[in-house]
């Protein structure tokens, strides 16, 4: 069996999904608000993943390197494990992390096989998922905080500015995702041209064919934040996944953004807030990597 075929194929499915599923975290507000076509925010995102993988997605190498064999039998396993446990969760609608999956699986593999991974990377790994939603809440909150206090004159000529920063940072949030998620994806992969084709395709594939009901129903939900809390939680969110992506740690999105829009709820002084969905987010993001990992460590 031709392995580096499937290694090719696979990183091309864990795009899609990932688009697919991502796409209405960037533009979300963007569509459910109208301020731009559903056509018009789809391809705003999916040029963000695209330049974002192209530009900056060799980032990181380096953690793929040091948590996986450059072997595509263990690449492709990796793969096929974090793409079937991430699509189980997306049919059950578990809010599940493909890349702390795919990064789980990588580093059970490399234990099962005796591949002496880099233990400082994996604790570094840790650390910044553990402090990125700190961080994320945190900034979230105080930068809302200073927005909601600001006494605009002119409310109309406030609203349109933030608007068009409303589309500055969607794209940043898409930029950073492709960055991060899909630039791990890619480096893990081996960054051939084969391979960007792929994840090129999958791009398409997942932000036009299979978004559509989960941007709609996202976007319809985003619409009811303000637009300075949208403004606030993406802009926060894309700030801290380009940092990890500057210094190559894999970063989920999806902590970022829960995080920073869990931070701006928290904000307001007067407003009751249901935590439950937070907490059950939270938990899934401690048992995403267990699961890859147990999985890679067993199959």
């Amino acid at each position: 069996m031709n392995f580096e075929i499937l290694v090719i194929l696979t990183a091309g499915i864990l795009t899609a999904l990932v688009a697919g599923n991502n796409l209405s975290a960037a533009v979300g507000t963007l569509v459910g608000s109208r301020i731009v076509s559903r056509f018009t925010g789809t391809s705003i995102g999916a040029l963000g993943f695209f330049l974002g993988l192209i530009l900056q997605g060799e980032s990181l190498q380096g953690s793929a390197a040091g948590i996986l064999p450059d072997n595509n039998v263990f690449i492709t396993e990796a793969f096929l494990i974090a793409a079937i446990v991430f699509g189980i969760a997306a049919f059950t609608r578990t809010p599940l992390s493909l890349i702390m999956a795919l990064v789980g699986a990588s580093a059970g593999i490399s234990l099962k096989v005796g591949f002496h991974e880099n233990a400082g990377l994996l604790h570094l790994i840790i650390l910044t998922w553990v402090l990125a939603p700190v961080l994320s809440v945190m900034a979230a909150f105080y930068l809302n905080r200073l927005m909601v206090r600001e006494n605009f004159k002119d409310i109309w000529k406030t609203a349109s500015f933030i608007k068009i920063l409303l589309i500055v940072v969607s794209f940043a949030t898409a930029f950073t995702l492709g960055a991060n998620t899909m630039g791990f994806i890619g480096s893990i992969a081996g960054f051939s041209i084969y391979v960007i084709l792929s994840m090129s395709i999958g791009i398409l594939v997942g932000s036009f064919l299979l978004s559509r009901g989960v941007l709609k129903r996202i976007g319809q939900e985003m619409y009811l934040m303000r637009y300075s809390n949208a403004l606030v939680s993406l802009l926060v969110s894309s700030v801290l996944v380009e940092g990890a992506t500057f210094i190559g740690l894999p970063l989920s999105n999806t902590m970022t953004l829960t995080s920073s829009v869990f931070g701006t709820g928290l904000s307001y002084k007067f407003k009751a807030l249901n935590i439950a969905p937070f907490l059950t987010v939270v938990m899934m993001w401690v048992i995403s990597p267990l699961i890859g990992f147990t999985l890679g460590y067993l199959i």
